[in-house]
């Protein structure tokens, strides 16, 4: 199954640190764990995502260092943020003095009791055997409840940092949210790191009927790591999830969101940018099921490879017999800076129902030599014209995050990502 499973997770050697509750499904995990081949390019799914690398590798689980979090907190979320470090609460560095009365945001090893629904949606099974690995033997993570009618005004912040020191490490990040009926919140989950390490991160949401989350989900790896994180939600009557993935960093990096349109009325705002550059390869593999009646969801993907780095985005959009009235929509951008550098697209659409609107789309391509004139002539030199460009072609994604701090961030980061460093008044 590959030495980052076998033997560094065999079974037992996270035992000690282990949450309870849920050893009928690290059962299941780890059944499903022993039935399931080390992926490879022979399967669709991995067709353009080499693992062998990986394969080869050893990471012993992590432990609780020393780090510097200041630069990471949010401002705006000083006195609502969990820190996790290689894996680990850190009490020390979390703070959630600054909630509203009923809101939960704890780690879940001491509040196993309250996540008994954690499972039911990153259900154990044979297509995602990262998502698996991290059911059958996640150590901690942080457990997110909003209660009926109320409104969270204060973002929350989920900080999960890997600090390997001089060997590389493994984490197992956790995190369940639930938006009950009628409530509201902002909430960030964001991975940063340095050196040589592994992540396989797990998270499930559930909004209930009326509610409206908005998930912002960032990945600033280091760009020695391997990262891979499964979503899975469930969007219920007239309810809004929208959740934007912005990923930087990474040797390797794979993304897989699923959401389940689950009741009438559910609407869903589904977003990714990938900043990538060397030789990062990021993969996407993202579901929107809808399975009932008039819903809507939106999907934009964008891709931005320059040097030799490689993206892949594989969406899938499926209707279901009875789901009449659906509205969906879907769109994969790529640009490519360089001639070495590789994006393949796949959009799909499965639709059994009779009554729908539903389009799908990609485009990958260069920067526009009619745009760069254009720029040029106005007196712009050719660097700074693409550089222009090129940031535009991200920040749009960038729009309307709710977490102003945040968006001044992603912005500066594109910005020196782009070279463009004499545009900063556009941030």
């Amino acid at each position: 199954m590959g030495a980052v499973l076998d033997p560094v997770f065999r079974p037992g050697i996270l035992a000690p640190a282990r949450p309870g509750g849920w050893e009928a499904l690290r059962g299941q995990a780890e059944a499903a764990l022993a039935r399931q081949p080390w992926p490879t390019t022979r399967q669709e799914e991995w067709k353009y995502t080499d693992l062998a690398a990986l394969e080869a590798s050893a990471f012993p689980a992590g432990s609780l260092a020393e780090v510097d979090i200041a630069p990471l907190i949010q401002p705006e979320a000083r006195g609502s943020r969990l820190v996790f470090v290689n894996g680990r609460y850190d009490s020390h560095r979390s703070n959630t003095s600054n909630l509203p009365a009923g809101v939960r945001l704890l780690n879940l090893a001491c509040a196993s009791e309250l996540a008994h629904e954690l499972g039911t949606l990153a259900r154990p099974g044979e297509s995602d055997l990262f998502a698996n690995l991290n059911t059958a033997r996640f150590t901690d993570g942080a457990l997110v409840i909003v209660p009926k009618e109320v409104q969270v005004a204060t973002p929350m912040q989920v900080l999960f940092i890997s600090e390997p020191g001089g060997e590389p490490t493994s984490s197992l990040p956790r995190l369940f949210v639930v938006v009950e009926r009628g409530a509201s919140a902002t909430l960030v989950e964001e991975y940063q790191g340095r050196g040589r390490y592994f992540t396989s991160a797990v998270t499930e949401v559930i909004v209930r009927a009326n509610a409206s989350l908005t998930h912002e989900r960032i990945q600033r790896e280091s760009t020695e790591a391997f990262h891979f994180s499964h979503v899975s939600a469930r969007v219920e009557r007239d309810a809004h999830y929208g959740c934007r993935t912005i990923s930087f960093g990474g040797l390797l990096s794979r993304s897989t969101p699923h959401v389940l349109m689950a009741e009438e009325g559910a609407d869903l705002v589904l977003d990714g940018l990938a900043l990538l550059n060397g030789a990062q390869l990021a993969d996407t593999h993202a579901l929107i099921d809808h399975a009932v009646p008039h819903c809507t969801s939106r999907q934009t993907h964008k891709v931005i490879a320059d040097g030799s780095a490689q993206a892949v985005f594989n969406g899938m959009i499926f209707v279901r017999k009875d789901a009449q009235g659906t509205d969906a929509q879907q769109q994969c951008r790529g640009l490519l800076l360089s001639g070495q550098a590789r994006i393949n697209t796949k959009p799909q659409l499965e639709i059994f129902a009779d009554d729908v609107k539903c389009a799908h789309g990609a485009a990958i391509g260069q920067l526009d030599p009619e745009a760069l004139f254009y720029l040029q002539s106005r007196g712009l030199r050719l660097g700074l014209a693409r550089n222009l460009l090129t940031y535009a072609f991200a920040a749009d994604l960038l729009a309307g995050i709710p977490v102003p701090s945040l968006g001044r961030q992603l912005r500066q980061t594109i910005l020196a990502r782009t070279h463009a460093e004499n545009l900063e008044t556009l941030s």
